[in-house]
This record gives C-alpha cells, structure tokens and sequence, in this order.
C-alpha cells in the first residue's frame, strides 16, 4: 500500500496492508494484531458515530496504558472526532477542569478509573457517554458509518499541558501536525517492522503518543504495555519484547545506570576492580565498550536495544556519559506539546552529549534576541507547529508570531546547527544589579556531585534586605549516603550531612561569578513534586519560597 496516509484515524493502515498477521499490541495475554487492530478501532468508530456523535465532537479518553487505550485514541479521530487525552492521576478538580473546558461529549475509561468517573458525574454536565476500555471488545454496531471529507488540517487532538507552571493550556493538534511530525521523523530515525518497543511514559502525553504509540503503527512495529511501572514489570516486559528501541524520560535511564553502580558496589572486591578496569578500557577505547558491557545490558533487558530515545526532560550529562560507556545508544530529543512534539534530535553517527540535537527535516529553529554569549529564546517553526490554545486568543498570539512557535526556552546553537537548552526565560533570576542568572545551569553544576539526588535553584527575598538571594533546594541521594557510611563504617549525623553540602555548595561557588553564588541552600527529606514526565514542579517553589 503505497498511498499517502493523511489522518490520525489511517496511520497503522500500510501497516495492515504490508503486515496483517504481525503483533501490533500487547499486554499480558491480551494481543492484537494489526488486523485485528484494525477491525477493533473501525468497530468503535462505527459505535462512536451510532450514538450520533458528529464530525468534531470532542470525545475524551483516560487510563493505564494497553492497546484498549490506543484503540480507543484511533477510534475516536478515525470517527472524525477530537480526542481529549486525560492524564488520569490527575486530581478531581483538574479532570473536571480537563472535561468541561474541552466540552467532551463522552470518556472512554479504563476500569481502575470508571468509578471515579462516576463520582465525578454531578459536576461533568456536558459527558452524556461513558464507555468502558474493557466494554470495547463487545459492541456490536449495525452497520458501518462512513466518514468522509474529514479536514487533515483541522483539529484532531486537545491536549492540556502538565503543571510545570501552575497554568494548563489546551494544546490544539491537527491531523496534519501530528503526521508531518512522524514523517520528519521517520527520515530521521529509522524504525521498522523488525522493531518491537516498551510503552512506559504514560500515553496522555505528546511524547509517547507521537514517538512511542502512532509513529511505531505507522512504521508496522509492536508495541508491548508492562502490567504496571513496577521496575519488576518494565523489566520483564522489556525482555519479553526483546525491546530495539526504547523511548522514556531521562529518570527511567537515570535509574537503570544508578543499579548498575549500586550492584557493582555490593559486588565482591574482584568484580569491583574488574568492572573498573572494563570500564577504563571502554572510556579509551570505544569500539570495545559494545562487547565488554553486553552482559550488563542483558540483565538490564537491553541485549537486543539498538536505539534509546530520552524525551520529555533534560538528560544530564552525567547520566548521558555512563549510557555511551555502557554501549547504549541513546538520542536525545527536544520539543514541546505545542510542537507535535519533536523538534530536533541528536544524530546517532555524531552526538553531543550536552545538545538536544539538530532540527528534524522540515523544521526551522533560531534564537531570538541573543545576548553577548549568543543565548536568547530558542523559537521554531515548521508543519508540526500548533494551531493555537483552545479558546485562549491571548495566550495564543502570546508564542505565536509570524508563523514562528516562542518556545519560552533559553538556549544557542553551535556552528553545526546543533540546539542547546540553557534554561526557561520563566525561571529566569535576576539580580538587584540587574544580572540574568539561569538556574538551570547551577542546577547542572550540583547534580554532577554522586550525593545529589535531585536539585531545584530558586530565587528568595531575604526578609531583613529585601534582596533576591539565590537558593538551592537540594535532594541527597540517600542511598548513596548510606552506602558510603557502612563502606566507611561510620555514621553520619544531621550535622555531618550539612556540612558534606555545604562544602559542595562552597566548591561549586568557587567557579562562579559572584553574582551567580548561591547564597543559601536547604536538604530536603523527600523529592520533589514532579508532572507524569518526572519534570519538578518549579512553580511550587519559587511561589511559596525555599522552605515547602
């Protein structure tokens, strides 16, 4: 089947058409082939239109990810609906916020969910249907309804933002913005029906739902759904799928590195100098680092990876270092809701661990307004580009100007067209002489340090001078901490912690300019709050102040 595939509702057709008997989706023993996918998202379509809902509607879907959940998705756009996804461990207030201002017709929810729903119905006037995901598999429309003349270029998918900054905009995504972005990507990534993937980030985000569930439709690979996020699950799934390629947030990478030192720091003195002396050798000599680590990978669940893709946060370097070392070819990706959502991506053949990558095909990036050091708002345009905020002119003309998407992230561009995040002009500190400090890059500077877990720098008005201080809210790895006390023998106290961070704030101040020092800094006992994409919640703290 060589014919162009223009809506949301026909991306896995060329799949049915090259691939009818391959798995498409799985979970537990639940399995659908792209054939039967096919017939299972027509039949809804045809249930969706049976109860009259018309071209434009908007329909919402909310639950764990599985292949009910995508069959729900490509049902309600293949009728010519919207389809709202719902992160379900919203709260209350926000699904009724999420449901009444996308003006959803009906929900199409997964059975953990269907009796919060029901309590929610009193304040939920406008839902009129809500379908079971486990109910599904048993309609029985009468007919097939046809549907025609649906607008590639109309809306498709509302999509509210998650709360990195206290405010939540409905994201508007056409057909066509979704698949210009897939087939960006696709001369950009290759991906096949050779390949199979494990769906982790939750799917109600962009992320997922662009790279990790449509895009690999598209190009006739399988998708496998673990039962659960328990590290036990992902892992037995990822090695059940014999996964190839694997897209997640950079805590998921962060996690699986931090095991691998863990284990080797319980393991024997013998193993420990082995690894070491593996580890010196993979550091100088590249080509090695593929055979020497295959174990490694293996117990992982990653013998078979031949791609990992982080998205959705900032991958640190520390983090992005010990991947290469251990011969996980990790990309690194950047973008936005607003933006379908790639932007650019590191090429496999020529990474930079420190750069988001270079712009996809068919997508222009600049820099807008750069200061001495050449950092401004990085802005973007290209097919992939949102039609605006649903309902909200204001904000919409707000980052949308002359065709060009104001991303509100802060960051330059090397010679070679490489992207380089710097920062959120939000998060932006300024000092009383009027200096820009980007908390960010004093963020990069103590997550570095093995006792750091999790940081957050935010600005603080000193009550007695009225001045902007500039603070560090720190999270200690306390495992590492407490590893270290019992390889030491000792016990660390209150006092003791302290002053490990204090001599860290001290050494990491050594190489700043003054008005970049951090003045004050405070342990935390737990993480930080953080949105489905383990991004922190900085709006929380900078409102309320160091101490929350």
């Amino acid at each position: 089947m060589n014919k162009e595939i223009h809506l949301l509702g026909d991306v896995f057709e060329r799949s049915v058409s090259n691939f009818p008997d391959k798995l498409a989706l799985k979970k537990g023993d639940t399995t659908y082939t792209y054939r039967q996918l096919k017939a299972e998202v027509v039949k809804l379509k045809n249930h969706l239109l049976e109860l009259g809902l018309k071209k434009g509607d908007k329909f919402a879907v909310m639950g764990e990810n599985s292949p009910e959940w995508a069959i729900s998705y490509l049902g309600i756009v293949r009728a010519g609906l919207v389809c709202v996804p719902v992160d379900r461990l919203s709260q209350d207030a926000e699904i009724i916020h999420i449901l009444t201002q996308s003006e959803a017709k009906g929900i199409i929810v997964s059975e953990s969910y269907l009796e919060k729903i029901d309590d929610l119905k009193g304040e939920l006037k406008n839902i009129k249907w809500v379908i079971s995901m486990a109910g599904i598999k048993k309609l029985s429309p009468k007919k097939d309804y046809p549907v025609t003349d649906i607008d590639p270029k109309g809306l498709a998918v509302l999509i509210f933002t998650s709360g990195t900054t206290g405010t939540s905009k409905a994201v508007m995504l056409s057909h066509y913005n979704i698949m210009c972005n897939m087939k960006s990507v696709e001369r950009f990534i290759e991906i096949n029906e050779k390949d199979s993937l494990c769906s982790i980030i939750p799917m109600h985000h962009t992320f997922e739902g662009t790279a990790g569930f449509l895009f690999p439709l598209f190009r006739g690979a399988s998708i496998y759904y673990p039962a659960s996020l328990k590290p036990t699950d992902i892992l037995a799934t990822m090695k059940e799928s014999k996964v190839t390629c694997l897209i997640a947030v950079p805590l998921l990478f962060e996690k699986f590195v931090g095991a691998v030192y863990r284990k080797v720091a319980s393991a024997p003195l013998s193993t420990k100098v082995m690894f070491n002396a593996i580890s010196g050798i993979g550091s100088v000599i590249p080509f090695l680092r593929k055979p020497l680590f295959a174990r490694v990978r293996r117990e992982m669940g990653l013998g078979h990876l031949r791609i990992a893709c982080a998205g959705g946060a900032a991958l640190t370097e520390k983090v992005a270092k010990a991947l290469q070392l251990l011969a996980i070819p990790i990309l690194q990706g950047y973008g936005l809701t607003e933006t379908s959502p790639v932007l650019s991506v590191s090429p496999l053949e020529k990474p930079k661990v420190k750069s988001v990558g270079v712009p996809i095909p068919d997508v222009e990036i600049k820099v807008a307004d750069p200061d001495e050091n050449g950092i401004g708002e990085i802005i973007a345009r290209g097919p992939n580009i949102m039609l605006g905020y649903y309902k909200n002119e204001k904000a919409t003309n707000e980052v949308l100007k002359d065709g060009w998407l104001y991303t509100g992230d802060l960051g330059y561009t090397d010679e070679e067209g490489y992207v380089y995040i710097t920062g959120r002009k939000k998060s932006l500190i300024v000092t009383q002489t009027g200096k820009n400090v980007q908390p960010e890059e004093i963020e990069a500077k103590l997550i570095k340090s093995e006792w750091v877990k999790e940081v957050l720098v935010i600005p603080r008005i000193d009550q007695e001078t009225k001045k902007e201080q500039i603070c560090a809210l720190i999270f200690p790895d306390y495992e590492r901490l407490e590893q270290h006390s019992q390889e030491k023998g000792i016990t660390m106290s209150e006092t003791d912690i302290e002053n490990m961070y204090k001599e860290l704030v001290r050494e990491v101040n050594e190489d700043l300019p003054i008005y970049k020092k951090v003045t004050e800094f405070e342990i935390r006992d737990e993480e930080f709050p953080k949105t489905t994409t383990q991004k922190i919640k900085r709006h929380l703290f900078i409102e309320r102040g160091v101490r929350v």
